[in-house]
C-alpha cells in the first residue's frame, strides 16, 4: 500500500465512523482526496508509516471503534493502537466463542434483555456499558433482533444511545460471521 492509499483509507474510515451520512462500504473506501492535496500535507510521514502496517484497514477500524477521532500521529507513534488492533483481531478470530460467552451474562429470559422500562437502558445496553459484553455481541444481537428500531423509538432523546447507535450502525457491516449459526446458538441457549 502506498502512503497516499493509506491516507485515503484513513480519511474514508474516519469519515465513516464520525459522519452519519458517509458510508465507507457504499463508496468502496473512495474519497475525493487527490495526490496534489496529499503532497501539500505536512504529516505525510505518518501515512508512510501507516502504509507499512500489514492490515491498514483492520488497524484503523479497531482504533476508530475505540476513538473515532483518533489522530494519525497517535495511531502510528504509540504502542496502544497496536495493542488495540491485536485485541480486535483476537475478537474477530474467536467471534463465535466470544458471542457464546457473552450470552451467558444475559438474563435467562431473552426478551427481558432488550426491554426498555421506565425510560431506563435495556439490560443488554447496560452490560455493554459496563464492559461485561463486547461491542461485537451487542451489534450482532441488535442486528439479529432488529431492536434498533425499538431502541430509537424509546430512547430517542438519549444522547448516550445516539452515540452507541451510531457506533453499532457503522461497525456492524464490518463484522464477519455466520448469521444462521449464531441465530441457532441464541435459540438453543434461550429455549
Amino acid at each position: 500500500m502506498t502512503s497516499f492509499e493509506a491516507f485515503s483509507t484513513y480519511i474514508a474510515l474516519k469519515n465513516h465512523f464520525t459522519k452519519k451520512k458517509f458510508d465507507y462500504l457504499k463508496y468502496n473506501g473512495k474519497t475525493r482526496m487527490t495526490h496534489q492535496s496529499f503532497d501539500k500535507r505536512k504529516d505525510k510521514i505518518f501515512f508512510q508509516k501507516l502504509a507499512k502496517h500489514e492490515d491498514v484497514q483492520g488497524f484503523l477500524i479497531a482504533n476508530f471503534i475505540k476513538n473515532p477521532k483518533s489522530w494519525i500521529k497517535e495511531l502510528v507513534y504509540s504502542e496502544e493502537p497496536e495493542r488495540e488492533y491485536k485485541s480486535w483481531m483476537k475478537k474477530q478470530q474467536s467471534l463465535t466463542y466470544l458471542f457464546k460467552e457473552d450470552l451467558s451474562k444475559l438474563l435467562k429470559d431473552f426478551n427481558q434483555n432488550l426491554k426498555i422500562e421506565n425510560n431506563q437502558h435495556p439490560v443488554v445496553l447496560k452490560l455493554y456499558l459496563g464492559n461485561r459484553i463486547s461491542l461485537e455481541t451487542l451489534c450482532i444481537l441488535i442486528k439479529m433482533t432488529k431492536t434498533d428500531i425499538y431502541f430509537n423509538k424509546n430512547l430517542k432523546d438519549d444522547p448516550l444511545w445516539e452515540e452507541i447507535e451510531l457506533k453499532i450502525k457503522k461497525y456492524t457491516p464490518f463484522l464477519q460471521y455466520n448469521e444462521e449459526k449464531l441465530k441457532k446458538i441464541v435459540l438453543d441457549y434461550f429455549k
